[in-house]
């Protein structure tokens, strides 16, 4: 049996493979998928996140809504979605995530994203943190920029 958090995730990819776009009410979902509010907090979180390449608002109140969708695979419009969080720094799991995003979408190759994985590893970055997240963070900036002026 599957778990609460890929029931949701699933059921948010089914909304967004059907209309490109997937709006929700936490509750309704919650009630539809037999889970507590807070499980879909979680997978909104660590599965819909910018790095993984997805825009989630949510309007708050009694007509509160969650509208999930898929930023645009064009390497300046994913330069422009990252760029202030490139800046503040990124973790490994981060860069990982965008990189993996990058490659999935043709802006990197597989060469390329294996090369950047390396070179913003915690090991390459022999630095005390938060100095190796902004680093890290300029790294991928820098590689995204390149590109972009490649295209």
């Amino acid at each position: 049996m599957a778990s609460v958090a890929g029931r949701v995730e699933k059921y948010i990819l089914d909304l967004l493979n059907k209309n490109h776009v997937a709006v929700f009410k936490r509750n309704e979902m919650a009630i539809l998928l037999n889970c507590a509010p807070s499980q879909i907090n979680y997978v909104l979180q660590t599965r819909f996140s910018t790095e993984k390449g997805y825009k989630v608002e949510s309007q708050r109140g009694g007509g509160g809504f969650i509208r999930i969708t898929k930023i645009s695979s064009k390497g300046q419009t994913v330069l422009e979605e990252i760029s202030y969080m490139l800046e503040k720094g990124v973790t490994q799991k981060q860069s990982q995530n965008i990189i993996s995003r990058l490659v999935e979408q043709g802006i990197f190759t597989q060469r390329e994203g294996n090369i950047l994985v390396e070179a913003t590893a915690a090991s390459t970055l022999d630095l005390p943190l938060p100095a190796r997240d902004i680093i890290r963070g300029k790294i991928l900036k820098s590689a995204i920029v390149y590109v972009c002026k490649l295209s």
